[in-house]
């Protein structure tokens, strides 16, 4: 199975040894493993009766089988094969055998296995080995803890790692009392059942790769309404650059802004937010919430640079403008806030300005006001937009001209 398959997704955790070896099935294979089951345990009475299981010199170690656990039969992996002694002191074959949808092994006698249709030979394993990231359990209460945390429903996935076959994890869940979400591994070392035993100085590799989604590019000729979000300094090539977000896309994006951040500040606004949610290292592209020192508000992120020890800067990503914060004001950002793309779209002007006076004379002219865009050369990778602006009819290119020199 491949890593972005199973990276950021919603599972279920199917069986526990410790904080360290547990499996997972992601949601969206829970009906698969119903048609799995389905099929293997159908008229399974009257197979018992007419079918012999495997012999034992036809299993071997690492062959795939029909196995029974309690009533039902599962896809299994023959782990291993041993002789044991009935109450009639008769020899019996048995095989240790690991249930592959779900992680438990368990013990069988090889007459009660049986072929594995081939039709379920060539789908993966569906059960997920992992392991809790740079986490380590102070007692043997801490494998009941993680479980009573992790067994009431569906979780997400964050991974931070892998080693060989097991996927280094974070497992985020969703706490009641308006307290948003919750990350496993914060709460077992917050009651004291866990300690993160890496040093600070760790770096964490961004294996995830998470990104915004984007919006889709603008062509040369199309015109959109729009309103600026942020006037960057001049650069200098003294030609204005500015982010604005569309107002006449077809579903509204910029409108549902407003309420994505109130639920941003439900989640991230509770005591504790710091200790639940924050960030114990950055990397530049990381993604994040971020509370603006002005308004107190809660605002979608994205890691620029890592300027100095805690300090980061970082770009607001639906309105363009980018600010130096420290870390204590910056959160995991979840998945639910990032099912809208990135909104701030920066473009440029192809009029020269001169001065800071001109560049604070267009911003009161086009600030809270609905601006006319028309895209006159398409950006690309590393190139911006050129753009036309217009106000009420009146093209802002043009008066801008009149201060050139």
């Amino acid at each position: 199975m491949e890593i972005k398959e199973i990276v950021n997704t919603k599972v279920y955790v199917s069986c526990i040894e410790s904080i360290n070896k547990f499996y997972v099935l992601r949601a969206n294979d829970v009906k698969t493993i119903v048609q799995i089951q389905k099929g293997l345990n159908m008229g399974a009475e009257d197979d018992n009766e007419g079918e012999k299981g495997i012999e034992a010199f036809d299993v071997k170690p690492g062959y795939l089988v029909v196995a029974k656990f309690h009533d039902n039969f599962y896809r299994a992996k023959v782990l291993s094969l041993f002789i044991e002694l009935d109450t009639s002191l008769t020899e019996v074959s048995m095989a240790e055998v690991l249930y592959i949808d779900y992680g438990n092994i368990g013990i069988v006698p090889i007459t009660s296995t049986r072929t594995l249709p081939s039709s379920l030979l060539a789908l993966p394993p569906l059960a997920i080995q992992c392991s809790l990231f740079d986490c380590l359990a102070l007692g043997e209460d801490t494998t009941t803890e993680f479980r009573g945390l992790v067994n009431k429903g569906c979780l997400l996935l964050e991974m931070m790692g892998r080693k060989e076959e097991v996927l280094e994890v974070d497992l985020i869940r969703e706490m009641g009392d308006n307290m948003g979400y919750s990350s496993v591994r914060d709460v077992l070392v917050l009651c004291g059942k866990a300690v993160f035993y890496s040093s600070p100085s760790t770096i964490i590799p961004n294996v995830e790769e998470r990104d915004y989604k984007q919006l889709p590019s603008l062509m040369a000729g199309s015109v959109h309404t729009v309103m600026l979000s942020h006037l960057h300094q001049l650069s200098h090539q003294q030609l204005p650059q500015l982010s604005v977000q569309l107002l006449s896309d077809q579903d509204k994006l910029a409108l549902q802004l407003p309420s994505l951040m109130d639920q941003m500040g439900e989640v991230y606004g509770v005591k504790r937010s710091e200790e639940l949610w924050g960030l114990g290292r950055c990397w530049p592209g990381m993604v994040c919430a971020v509370r603006d020192s002005r308004d107190k508000m809660w605002y979608r992120g994205q890691v620029v640079k890592v300027v100095k020890g805690r300090m980061v800067r970082v770009k607001y990503v639906d309105f363009g403008n980018t600010e130096l914060v420290p870390a204590h004001r910056m959160r995991r950002l979840f998945e639910d806030f990032m099912e809208l793309p990135a909104l701030a779209i920066r473009v440029f002007m192809g009029v020269k300005v001169e001065g800071a006076e001109v560049m604070a004379m267009l911003k009161e002219g086009i600030d809270l006001v609905d601006l006319d865009m028309k895209i006159v050369e398409e950006g690309c990778e590393d190139i911006l937009p050129r753009v036309e602006l217009k106000v009420e009819g009146n093209s802002v290119n043009k008066w801008l001209k009149q201060f050139v020199c």
